[in-house]
C-alpha cells in the first residue's frame, strides 16, 4: 500500500525534525517536550510499518505466514505502544512549557 510507505516516510521526517529541534533547545522542558514529540512520531511510524508488513506479506502462500503476523502484531504493539505514552508525556509536559516560557522571557528581559 503506497499510502503507509508515504506515511512511514513522514513520519521519520517528522522524527528527526522534531528530534533536531529537541538537541538545539538550550530550555531543559522544551527538550523533553520535543523529545516526546518525536516519539510519538517515531511510536507512529513503527506502528504503520507494522500495518504495511500485513499488506505486503499478507498474500503470500506459505507455511511462515503466522510467522509475519506475529512479527506484524510486536511492530504494531510497540509502535502504537510507544506512541501513547509519548504522548500522555506530551499532555503532561505542555503547561510546564507555558510557565517556561514564561520564565525565560523574564530571564532575557534581566539580561538585556
Amino acid at each position: 500500500m503506497l499510502i503507509f510507505v508515504f506515511l512511514i516516510i513522514f513520519s521519520a521526517v517528522s522524527y528527526l525534525y522534531f528530534k533536531t529541534k529537541q538537541i538545539r533547545s538550550p530550555r531543559p522542558v522544551e527538550k523533553q517536550w520535543q523529545a516526546s514529540r518525536a516519539g510519538i512520531a517515531l511510536g507512529v511510524g513503527i506502528g504503520l510499518f507494522g500495518i504495511n508488513q500485513l499488506f505486503l506479506f499478507n498474500f503470500e502462500m506459505s507455511s511462515d505466514l503466522i510467522v509475519t503476523y506475529i512479527i506484524a502484531a510486536a511492530f504494531i504493539l510497540v509502535g502504537f505502544g510507544s506512541a501513547w505514552l509519548r504522548y500522555k508525556a506530551f499532555k503532561q509536559l505542555t503547561p510546564f512549557l507555558a510557565k517556561e516560557n514564561e520564565e525565560w522571557d523574564k530571564y532575557e528581559k534581566q539580561q538585556s
